[in-house]
């Protein structure tokens, strides 16, 4: 006999990832999502070998890169042509890559073997608040009027609801949620004949343009379509006077970074309506845990996107979760607070790292300031012509890092996707 189920609130990467490994180790696991009809959304997203060794652990490896986009360095150069960025995977292990990937692939992968697991996911839920009892804890809903009925009683809860979770609010833990005053606008456009390619490519005007091109694979509904996604970075407080100025003012600023390269996509931008704003914010918890609640994902840890983490750490959030529950038993037996604490000490020195890395680049990528800029380049310089520096920067980029001056140390086996063929390959685990 199962007991009470375990609730997890948010049907995004972090959420449904865990609910697939838990519910296969036993668990009776209710995902709620208030949104009414889940839907294959989303911008493009970079996957590193990080979370590609959780997606081989899910089985659903083969599947995301079937219909993803190899991608073998990160290449970035200033406007008048001078290399900045130039991080290649191979320096990291020969075979390894990131793959670009639309976000619906991903969570249609992730939705439907939630549902084979035997999963309960059930949307339009909009969970408002929670009690924690000594033996469980209690959800309540709100219902169309706008009162409250109570959802039923659980045994843990775990909240994956992103960013803006107005769960994590309720939680007695100290936390921090920061808005970043920079975004980016995005567009996912089918790629041009003759411009296939396997960097992840960006332009670089000082730290204040910024302009990228990311291979992003197709889609369930048009897997002979490859898309490319297009991403600008900005100011929220320019994008108002950005779109008064129009469209092709806009175009005329990304031509004047990236030039011909921008040409082929910059043509099939019609309507300002196709570019997508995006906002990013910072979030951090002195714990993630508070009794029987813990928070995951970017609920618990946001993060500015300069390291293309979001993804990466939700899903490896996933799997340290299963690790730290282990096989199902009682769940009304296990001392949750003891499970979750444990889960935290798994996961602190990685997300340390990661979160104090992301707040260190992202003014080197986003700000006005000229001398930021100046340091990057030369930082980034000397870093591409050592050893030392091209191993920490591309060990930050797949994920593999726990500190500034170590690694991961332990080590486990996934399939690595070739182009070709699966290969097995010795990939770091954090």
């Amino acid at each position: 006999m199962q007991g009470l189920p375990i609730a997890i609130v948010g049907a995004g990467t972090a959420g449904l990832a865990s609910a697939i490994l838990l519910s296969r180790q036993g668990y009776n696991v209710r995902v709620l999502e208030r949104v009414e009809q889940l839907q294959p959304v989303g911008a493009g997203i970079l996957l590193q070998p990080s979370g590609l060794a959780v997606l081989q652990r899910l089985g659903l490896l083969a599947e995301c890169t079937a219909l993803g986009a190899p991608v073998s360095r990160l290449y970035g150069t200033s406007c008048q042509g001078r290399v900045i960025l130039d991080t290649r995977y191979h320096h990291w292990q020969p075979g390894s890559f990131g793959l670009g990937i639309h976000r619906g692939v991903l969570m249609t992968a992730l939705l439907q073997a939630a549902q084979r697991a035997g999963v309960r996911v059930e949307t339009g839920v909009t969970v408002k608040r929670f009690e924690q009892g000594a033996t469980h804890i209690r959800l309540w809903r709100e219902d169309p009027s706008g009162d409250e009925q109570p959802v039923g009683d659980f045994a843990a809860l775990i909240l994956a609801d992103g960013t803006r979770s107005t769960l994590r609010a309720q939680m007695q833990v100290r936390q921090w949620a920061r808005p970043y005053p920079w975004g980016a606008l995005w567009s996912m456009l089918p790629t041009p004949p003759g411009a296939e390619s396997r960097d992840l490519r960006q332009w670089y005007r000082g730290c204040r343009e910024m302009f990228g091109l990311m291979p992003t694979g197709s889609t369930h509904q048009a897997r002979d379509t490859a898309l490319t996604s297009l991403f600008w970075s900005l100011p929220l407080s320019e994008h108002d006077a950005c779109r008064e100025a129009g469209l092709e003012a806009w175009k005329a600023r990304v031509r004047a970074l990236a030039g011909e390269a921008a040409e082929p996509y910059l043509q099939q931008l019609h309507d300002p309506a196709q570019l997508t704003l995006a906002a990013y914010a910072d979030v951090r918890m002195q714990r993630w845990h508070e009794g029987r609640v813990l928070a995951i994902g970017d609920c618990a840890h946001a993060m500015s996107p300069q390291l293309g983490q979001g993804a990466n750490m939700a899903l490896v959030d996933a799997a340290a979760l299963a690790d730290a529950l282990g096989d199902a038993a009682e769940p009304q037996s296990l001392d949750w607070d003891a499970r979750f604490a444990h889960y935290g000490d798994m996961r602190r020195d990685h997300l340390r790292y990661y979160r104090q890395a992301s707040r260190l680049l992202t003014p080197l990528f986003q700000s006005n300031s000229n001398l930021l800029a100046v340091m990057r380049d030369i930082a980034l310089l000397l870093a591409r012509h050592n050893r030392f520096g091209r191993q920490h920067a591309v060990s930050t980029l797949v994920g593999a890092r726990n500190g500034w001056l170590w690694s991961g140390a332990q080590r486990r086996e996934l399939h690595v996707w070739t182009g070709e063929r699966v290969a097995w390959e010795e990939v770091s685990r954090v």
